[in-house]
């Protein structure tokens, strides 16, 4: 055999193997990372436009529907899972820059964790907002 066909087929064997290993241990969690984040922020959004239709049609003083309440759990699940993603799969290195960028998922999270529970709309959408805000969304 060539010495150069030996020599092109193992540094094809390892630009594979290490193209392999960035997609499965980097692309792949950074990439889901952000589409949960995507649809966290879908969720808040769809959740905030109800409950500034609800202020607009009825006051800040009744409670909204109950039909909208499957809204906060599922954003309530979407934050958990970000807060999973964050702390067991993404890279080291992408958490470090989300630090930097003061981007916290944990703390976002804790804003969100009763949110079907608070009766005064007012403070739901402060909470909303502060969320937003720790996750970089606005």
């Amino acid at each position: 055999m060539n010495s150069s066909l030996l020599i092109a087929a193992g540094a094809s064997f390892v630009a594979g193997l290490l193209g392999y290993t960035i997609v499965r241990l980097w692309i792949k969690p950074i990439v889901r990372y952000t589409t949960i984040k995507r649809k966290l922020d879908r969720e808040l959004n769809r959740y905030l436009a109800n409950i500034e239709h609800h202020i607009a049609n009825n006051g800040d003083r009744s409670e909204p529907s109950q039909g909208g309440d499957a809204t906060p759990k599922m954003a309530r699940k979407h934050a958990m899972d970000l807060v999973s993603c964050y702390g067991t799969e993404i890279p080291y290195w992408y958490r470090l820059l989300l630090d930097s960028r003061r981007e916290s998922p944990s703390e976002a999270s804790g804003l969100l964790t009763n949110l079907s529970k608070i009766r005064d709309l007012k403070q739901v959408k402060k909470r909303i907002d502060g969320a937003q805000k720790g996750l970089r969304l606005r």
